[in-house]
């Protein structure tokens, strides 16, 4: 068999490479932009933790019920999130489609940094500080109580 030669400068293409993304709140599993990281190649991998230096925030707006996560100095705690595995084209996508305050950023588990939806943290003055109820779910159940 024949090698390929190519001219110098030019590689072969190579597979996408994979990072891992958290999602706290309407892009996890069952809610309604889930289906947004399905069809951007996600795969889940688990349930995790982050490191107690977020407030977790219902944000105001119309449409989809969202939250966010706003890293703080002080006050912080430890927030649930969902993890998933995206190609890093997909996560440039999935960028692009937030809308703001949300955008995607650095977001600190307790032994790990992943890519994460985040909240630029000039919203927090108009939004909810749910923090204690430990995820977007328990939130979402306390809300719907009766």
């Amino acid at each position: 068999m024949r090698a390929t030669v190519r001219p110098a400068g030019v590689h072969a293409r190579r597979p996408a490479r994979a990072v891992t993304v958290g999602v706290v709140a309407a892009h996890r599993r069952g809610q309604p932009l889930h289906g947004e990281l399905l069809t951007l190649g996600a795969r889940f991998l688990g349930v995790d933790r982050t490191a107690p230096v977020y407030r977790l925030l219902a944000l105001d707006g119309p449409g989809v019920a969202r939250g966010g996560l706003v890293r703080v100095a002080e006050g912080g705690d430890s927030v649930e999130v969902e993890l998933f595995e995206l190609a890093v084209g997909a996560v440039g996508e999935l960028t692009v489609s937030l809308p703001a305050p949300l955008a995607v950023g650095r977001l600190e588990l307790a032994d790990q940094t992943v890519v994460g939806i985040v909240c630029e943290s000039w919203a927090a003055a108009d939004a909810k500080d749910i923090t204690a109820h430990g995820s977007w779910p328990a939130y979402l159940n306390r809300v719907m109580e009766p």
